[in-house]
């Protein structure tokens, strides 16, 4: 009766696995949290499209102009910030994408060397 094939690495295995699964899991809330940030983005965006044709409509006093106005540059101030945070989420998730295909890497090293001992067993 032969002896059943056991991987010695087999703890090793399992480990590099679960840390692709992490890695799979931090990039897809990465990827949420840079989706929501393009969605806010976008809502303001809108809003602001929606300000210039309201304000072309109507004709206002140099007061209100000017309160349009004020209120405009502080619109465009907040898309400009969602838009840096937009870009270093997406920097996040590149680094995200990065460690997954690393950790992959290194499973898929493991899974090479557990066939290459069973073939040889």
């Amino acid at each position: 009766m032969s002896k059943r094939f056991q991987f010695r690495l087999e703890p090793l295995l399992k480990l590099r696995a679960n840390a692709v699964e992490q890695a799979k899991n931090a990039l897809a809330a990465a990827m949420q949290h840079r989706i929501k940030k393009e969605d806010e983005l976008n809502a303001r965006e809108e809003y602001f499209n929606q300000l210039l044709v309201v304000e072309q409509d109507q004709k206002q006093s140099v007061i209100g102009m000017q309160a349009i106005w004020h209120h405009r540059q502080a619109v465009q101030y907040e898309m400009r910030t969602l838009e840096r945070e937009k870009d270093k989420l997406a920097d996040i998730e590149n680094k995200k994408r990065n460690e997954l295909a690393e950790a992959m890497k290194q499973e898929k090293t493991v899974e090479k060397l557990k066939e290459r001992k069973k073939t040889e067993y």
